[in-house]
């Protein structure tokens, strides 16, 4: 990754969260005490700030101007902090920027309660602070709740696919869900939003296939990433999360494919039963299991193809429409987010 970008994702993430923080400082001032602690809690622990980048330099490389673009990048941050609490609560997730997770810090009913708040402030902020015309409001608004309905499709999806079982499970089924559940939120809208606020109305098509494969390899990679992840503090997450979850990955499918005999049965009858019955010996077994397959270089290769395909994309039809140093950055940022190791 380019010195360039690593201090341009830096001074993002920084700004990002001073503008959420001076927003959430007022708009829950008036909340219960034990409330607003709880509702705040996941946007200050402050996460990478990835999809905001996205949206910033998708924005400055169609020559945007920076001061909207951060309120908007803001308020899509805040959008995947009621996210990812709503993940933690349907997956069971413990961890989560390595702390406890909301509902167990606070209890379900608390942590519930809070999320609903967290997304009447997206919305409002969205509303009342970006200052946006009436138009571009429209149009803004428009991505934000596409992202969100197809973000909850594709989490229903994911939900589904936990009583297909192993032999049936297929890597097509896994695309759509990823396609859906992470490649949209996580590059495609942030992509198109950098490029709405610009102005830019032309390469919406190109953005989607760009995004489409983009987000996909950084899902596919996210899967390798929960299974190689040792607890050694990197990741900010349980480790075996998505295996305990029971949950049907392209990772999964490749490693149940390559596994045979004893190995391939013990991993159809964990995947089988109920996840209350799946013990820490069981999941550290399957683990082991799944990484000595050879399904994780099998996935990364994917992953590699699909950023490929992602980046043939960008430089042929994005490109040569956008404006240095961003475009360089938005290519090195693909990058970066199909070699990272945590």
């Amino acid at each position: 990754m380019s010195d360039e970008l690593t201090g341009y994702l830096s001074r993002c993430r920084d700004s990002v969260f001073l503008h959420i923080r001076g927003y959430l400082e007022k708009r829950t001032a008036a909340l219960p005490s034990s409330m607003r602690k709880c509702v705040v809690d996941y946007p200050y622990r402050r996460g990478k700030a990835l999809r905001p980048a996205l949206i910033m330099l998708f924005n400055g490389a169609y020559g945007g101007r920076r001061a909207e673009s951060v309120k908007v990048a803001a308020t899509y941050q805040l959008l995947e902090d009621w996210g990812i609490g709503r993940d933690d609560i349907l997956d069971g997730g413990t961890l989560r920027r390595g702390r406890p997770s909301l509902h167990i810090l606070y209890g379900m009913p608390r942590a519930v309660n809070a999320l609903d708040m967290l997304h009447d402030c997206v919305c409002d902020m969205l509303y009342s602070y970006c200052g946006l015309s009436p138009r571009r409001y429209k149009a803004l608004h428009s991505l934000f709740s596409e992202a969100t309905s197809v973000t909850l499709g594709g989490q229903h999806l994911d939900i589904g696919a936990r009583d297909i079982s192993l032999e049936r499970f297929t890597g097509r089924a896994y695309m759509r869900i990823a396609e859906m559940k992470t490649a949209f939120y996580t590059v495609t809208a942030p992509c198109l939003l950098g490029a709405e606020i610009s102005g830019k109305k032309r390469g919406a098509a190109a953005i989607r296939e760009f995004g489409r494969a983009l987000g996909t390899a950084f899902q596919i990679i996210d899967d390798v990433l929960d299974a190689e992840n040792d607890g050694s503090g990197l990741f900010g997450k349980a480790p075996g999360n998505d295996i305990l979850e029971g949950k049907r990955t392209l990772l999964v499918a490749a490693a149940f494919r390559r596994l045979a005999g004893a190995k391939k049965r013990r991993m159809a009858k964990f995947y089988s039963m109920p996840s209350m019955k799946r013990s820490p010996q069981m999941v550290a077994e399957i683990r082991r299991d799944i990484l000595a397959s050879g399904a994780p270089g099998e996935c990364r290769a994917k992953a590699e193809e699909l950023t490929a395909a992602a980046l043939r994309i960008f430089e042929l039809r994005l490109y040569p429409a956008m404006k240095g140093p961003c475009r360089d950055m938005i290519r090195d940022l693909a990058l970066k987010l199909r070699d990272r190791s945590f």
